[in-house]
């Protein structure tokens, strides 16, 4: 049973830590200079358009990581079953601080998405001449074009973008993340060893 709270503990710890580096994400791209990115000691020369650029994305990936350790904690459950339904019913509580937790990963895509429909437009008409429904409905940038950051109209290191089909990419990022982070809350009190 020891063996099965430690790996509780580590999946613990490490949403913590991806959690962590999604908000330090979400910081970055909110950053006023551009051009040297630092945060708690630790400096990068990558644009924050680039971050939002491929935010919602990594996110997702992290989730679905995350995910998979969820999955792997079901299988470790069964393995002490036994062990678990000797214990008191109180030991099997669920924090629902654990639940702020989970959701920092959908609210992180959520947030890069936004940032993306708002901040990050096609150089060629710009931040003026540029509305954020244009992300969905103009298909005339499909084949791609560089972009601008509406943040001090930044367009050194800027990634190209593919709007719509780019958006709703990230649109369907969001819907899969709030998935996931649903099937990972729904079945975090099943995942406790202790009987609840």
């Amino acid at each position: 049973m020891l063996s099965y709270l430690n790996a509780e503990a580590s999946f613990i710890r490490a949403y913590g830590n991806r959690c962590l580096l999604l908000i330090l994400l979400c910081a970055l791209t909110r950053t006023a200079n551009p051009d040297k990115l630092s945060a708690l000691g630790v400096s990068l020369d990558i644009s924050p358009g680039i971050i939002v650029a491929f935010g919602p994305p990594l996110a997702l990936l992290l989730l679905i990581s995350l995910k998979i350790e969820a999955d792997s904690l079901i299988v470790a459950r069964e393995a002490v079953l036994e062990e678990a339904s000797k214990l008191g019913r109180h030991a099997g509580r669920v924090s629902r601080w654990v639940y702020l937790l989970f959701a920092v990963p959908f609210l992180a895509s959520l947030f890069m998405t936004a940032q993306f429909l708002l901040k990050v437009v096609p150089s060629k008409p710009g931040c003026e001449g540029w509305s954020w429904v244009q992300h969905l409905t103009d298909f005339t940038f499909q084949g791609g074009s560089p972009s601008t950051y509406c943040i001090r109209n930044l367009t050194e290191g800027m990634p190209w973008i593919y709007p719509p089909i780019q958006t709703y990419l990230y649109v369907l990022c969001v819907v899969a993340c709030a998935y996931l982070t649903w099937r990972i809350a729904d079945d975090w009190p099943r995942l406790r060893a202790m009987p609840g």
